[in-house]
């Protein structure tokens, strides 16, 4: 076993609550406008990610969609303006009204995780660190669909952080510069999204300030960094918190879910799914092997 496998294992912890941060900051935009003797409802995708979005009519007077409601769409990325619906008056001359309300998220609801894809660990080459929220061990967070299949990883600061498989980045944020276990730190948390082929998300979060070295539209390749570990937002310590996600529309409504993955170490690949106390090496130039679990201290979820 090497040195840094005996070294002693703390657990760590995050929660997020990172859409509404998202959602101010990427730039998508719905708008009504009038037309004529009708009215639109236009989609703006100026970014680099497909966007679901879900648009109900509500308080409805006299007024005569083109097509059924509730609307669900998913706007292609970088896709200029979209006119997703016509309304007009029920009936010639007479006047109407309504009120839309909308939602909309990050990601493609159609897109489902390839059955072939793997994940390399997210950190350079040589380096080895234990995972420590993952499914199946004991948790304080990752409680919520869009974190249930994540893991924590726990690194220092500023550990460089590497794409896990190839994709397109979609959304960067790296301006926040606190960390803690405050609920107003639930989305402050700095991170990166990088857009698979299949659609599916990779989310790279609790990154550094000022530690991401990519930006929206940007192809990266599996292995290529991305950013500096940190402990940005709501987080006990540092560490770096990795989830796969898609959209999927739940009844009426739009979520977005984390999904089971599967990490590769080594040349062939040994390929694994994440355990809680595992210690996991980054290492591609040899045949692999799934990493050993090193038994940590009892973990107590937080009061």
């Amino acid at each position: 076993m090497s040195k840094q496998a005996v070294l002693m294992f703390v657990a760590v912890f995050c929660s997020l609550r990172l859409m509404a941060a998202e959602q101010q900051n990427y730039p998508f935009s719905l708008e009504t406008r009038k037309e004529g003797n009708s009215h639109s409802i236009v989609a703006h995708n100026r970014g680099a990610a497909a966007v679901s979005v879900r648009i109900s009519l509500a308080n409805s007077r006299n007024a005569a969609p083109d097509r059924p409601f509730p609307l669900y769409a998913v706007i292609p990325p970088a896709s200029g303006s979209i006119s997703l619906a016509r309304i007009r008056s029920a009936a010639t001359g007479a006047s109407y009204s309504f009120r839309t309300q909308t939602s909309w998220m990050l990601g493609d609801y159609h897109a489902r995780q390839s059955a072939a894809a793997i994940y390399r660990l997210p950190y350079a080459d040589g380096l080895a660190f234990h995972i420590g929220q993952a499914p199946g061990g004991p948790l304080s967070t990752h409680g919520t669909p869009d974190s249930e299949y994540a893991v924590d990883i726990g690194m220092p600061e500023r550990t460089p952080v590497v794409a896990a498989r190839d994709g397109i980045v979609v959304y960067t944020e790296a301006r926040e510069s606190y960390g803690g276990r405050h609920p107003d730190l639930m989305s402050r948390a700095n991170a990166v999204r990088i857009q698979h082929s299949d659609g599916t998300i990779a989310l790279y979060a609790h990154l550094a300030h000022g530690g991401v070295n990519v930006f929206p539209g940007q192809r990266v390749k599996a292995g290529m960094q991305i950013g500096l570990s940190g402990s940005t937002g709501y987080s006990s310590g540092p560490h770096l918190h990795f989830a796969v996600q898609t959209v999927l529309r739940a009844g009426d409504r739009l979520t977005t879910y984390s999904l089971p993955f599967n990490f590769y170490v080594g040349r062939p690949a040994a390929v694994f799914a994440p355990g809680f106390g595992m210690f996991a090496a980054a290492q591609y130039a040899s045949p692999g092997r799934v990493p050993i679990t090193v038994p940590g201290p009892k973990v107590r979820p937080p009061k």
